[in-house]
């Protein structure tokens, strides 16, 4: 049986048409906005837990397949029953704070790599079930497969370790004492087990992170109330309009009000992360209301407003704008949901991005989700100080790296003016992942999570489909895939994939993407540095007709490199970039932070891992991106270095067959400069 023909497990979330809209749906639940509303109750499941490591439970297979990617027929969710119920028998349970991640650098469990159980015992206020509410269990992250059971009845499973999942548990809720059972495989990469079958499965240049690692709770809606709420600004000549879609759930139907205000923000500097906190409640822009009859189940109600003056979010000035939209029912609020919003287009004429009309040129870091101790498991103030180190650099524009982020990320990105990639972790495949992906649908389930999850975030502007991956018509296929299933649900950003670097690689415009993206590390990897002005020229001459952004360039300074070389090839490399300012339309430092890495410790950031450290490469970004554009109409201005331009820096050169690969040093305390070579030669990555 061939890897694509096993019975592995199915995605869990759908999109299915309701009166004319798409709406996503996961264990029969529509997919949520998942903003946590001021008039909701929520039952907050952070704290403490009990872990049990169980490294016995990875062996376990159905018909060739592990026994967390396998599907689940009864009798294999009877199978993970079974573990659940003699695992809770055991000793060796220990307590843990969730949300965090299982695995990290100089923990107890350092690089743990397989299935670790959860347990919470809570409480539900009594007066909660039985009363028509409904409560939802909201997850909004765990590495990699997560299966629930509660009270002993199982729930479901979730698959993909960067997305949000959600379960109804009404039936399951107890009054009083509840168990709450979660079982997370984080399937080791370069695993028999995850080859060509997870995403991602490579061992890939960050730490695989694993566990309970965002926040969880119940959270208590009304039998009417308003599941999701899309927002789609337009421009129409010297005005904007904007349709609100609303998806109602109402177990018994009847008639409502819906009511929508909009009202301008002040989130300057605000952390807070509900919308009404930065809402101006004394302005309001518009106003409009409509009487609608509910039937039984779901309904989508759009309200549009035209005419609208308004200010539009951009880097330099991001304006936004508070939505807040009402159901009223005989003069009583059933039910209210509120999310922060901006008016701002993006399009390509061309070579050209154009935001709000006008071209942009994307002066750009990458950011890992990668912190000492914590790993993946951020708080709010630790997100908020990144961005605002980001901005300090000058950039208008960040590379969440290589997977979705925590969704305040965006929420503040929102906020501080940051233009947003975002990524599904499509990393590093060969043909046969290709292949099977396209059949299973969890690489689709991951981008389409992630729309519907951060839909209403003007600062994101692009979804990236894929890095660095191999083969080409099998890409050519997914990416395709991929591609109509984003358009179909949210036509107003781009699509893009990185690449590496081979100008022959026309995959992005065979798949009908809007940016071509190319990861360049000339004087790095490969070449020269002065190599890079001749690789854009080139990719100009293939391609005269699309978008072009340098989506990573960057270099260490570990090794024995040291800040200086680094800054020094920063400052001669963006030199090169802005002579050709008019053939790319921007780029991307790889990357703002240092991170952990499976493979290596990565240094290339301008800060060092603990933020608490800025290398010289932080200043010489801040100055070029501050000053950049030096360009002016008729003609280029002088551009001077603050550091001495020495001869190109010399890295070996590592190819393996039919194509080049990035290669790191492996940074070790105490290693000599030739065994730093000899590893940087034997590592592989392909």
């Amino acid at each position: 049986m061939t890897s694509a023909a096993k019975p592995y497990a199915a995605p869990t979330l759908e999109v299915r048409e309701v009166e004319g809209y798409l709406v996503p749906f996961q264990n029969s639940v529509v997919y949520p906005t998942f903003g946590k509303q001021l008039s909701r109750l929520y039952i907050d499941l952070s704290g403490e837990w009990e872990a049990f490591y169980d490294e016995e439970a990875g062996g376990a297979r159905v018909g060739g397949v592990r026994l967390s990617l396998a599907a689940r027929s009864s009798s294999v969710v009877e199978l993970l029953t079974e573990q659940m119920r003699n695992v809770l028998a055991k000793g060796g349970w220990r307590k843990a704070i969730i949300p965090s991640v299982n695995n990290a650098r100089d923990s107890e469990n350092e690089g743990y790599q397989g299935v670790v159980w959860y347990r919470r015992i809570f409480e539900v206020p009594t007066d909660l079930l039985g009363s028509g509410k409904r409560l939802l269990l909201v997850f909004h992250g765990a590495n990699y497969v997560a299966d629930v059971w509660l009270n002993g009845e199982y729930l479901g499973y979730h698959e993909g370790g960067f997305t949000p999942f959600v379960f109804d548990a009404t039936a399951a809720l107890r009054e009083g004492v509840n168990e709450l059972i979660v079982r997370v495989d984080n399937v080791p990469w370069d695993s028999e087990d995850s080859r060509f079958i997870t995403v991602p499965y490579k061992k890939c240049d960050w730490w695989n992170y694993g566990g309970i690692y965002r926040d969880v709770y119940l959270e208590v809606v009304n039998a009417t109330y308003i599941a999701r709420l899309d927002l789609v600004p337009c421009k129409l000549e010297e005005c904007w309009s904007l349709e609100a879609r609303a998806v109602i759930m109402s177990t018994r139907g009847g008639r409502v009000e819906l009511e929508l205000r909009i009202h301008p923000a002040s989130a300057a500097g605000r952390v807070e992360p509900d919308a009404p906190s930065v809402a101006n409640l004394s302005e309001t822009v518009a106003e409009l209301s409509r009487e609608v009859v509910l039937k039984p189940g779901v309904n989508v109600i759009a309200l549009r407003v035209d005419g609208l003056r308004v200010s539009e979010w951009s880097p330099e000035s991001p304006a936004l704008y508070v939505v807040a939209a009402r159901l009223v029912e005989g003069g009583r609020i059933v039910d209210e949901l509120w999310d922060q919003f901006g008016f701002r287009e993006i399009e390509v004429d061309g070579s050209r991005i154009l935001l709000n009309g006008k071209p942009v040129f994307l002066k750009g870091v990458s950011r890992h989700e990668d912190y000492p101790r914590l790993g993946r498991a951020f708080t709010p103030s630790l997100i908020y100080g990144d961005l605002q180190l980001v901005k300090e650099m000058g950039a208008n524009f960040l590379r969440t790296a290589h997977y979705p982020n925590h969704p305040l990320t965006y929420v503040y990105a929102d906020r501080l003016g940051l233009i947003v990639w975002e990524e599904i972790p499509v990393y590093w495949f060969d043909c046969e992942a290709f292949r099977i992906q396209l059949a299973r649908g969890i690489a689709k389930q991951m981008l389409l999570e992630t729309i519907y999850r951060d839909f209403n975030r003007p600062s994101i502007v692009v979804w990236s489909l894929a890095n660095e991956c191999g083969c080409r018509d099998e890409r050519v296929a997914l990416l395709k895939d991929l591609a109509q299933a984003a358009r179909r649900t949210d036509p107003t950003r781009l699509l893009t994939q990185a690449i590496a670097w081979d100008p022959s690689d026309d995959t992005t415009l065979k798949a009908g993407l809007d940016i071509l993206s190319v990861n360049m590390y000339f004087g790095v990897f490969y070449g020269k540095l002065e190599d890079m002005d001749a690789a854009i020229k080139e990719l100009r001459r293939r391609y005269p007709n699309i978008p072009i952004v340098i989506s990573e360039f960057g270099y260490w300074s570990g090794g024995g490199v040291g800040e200086a070389r680094q800054a020094e090839y920063f400052a001669r490399a963006w030199r090169i970039i802005e002579a050709n300012r008019y053939k790319v339309c921007g780029a991307v430092w790889w990357t703002a932070f240092d991170y952990d890495s499976m493979i290596v410790f990565d240094t290339f950031g301008a800060l060092d891992w603990q933020r608490g450290h800025r290398k010289l490469l932080f200043y010489e970004i801040k100055r070029a991106y501050e000053s950049f554009p030096r360009v002016e109409e008729g003609g280029q201005k002088g551009i001077t270095a603050t550091l001495p331009l020495a001869t190109a820096i010399a890295v070996p050169l590592l190819y393996t067959v039919g194509r080049l690969v990035k290669k790191k040093y492996l940074v070790g305390a105490g290693s000599s400069d030739g065994e730093r070579k000899r590893r940087f030669h034997e590592k592989r990555v392909g």
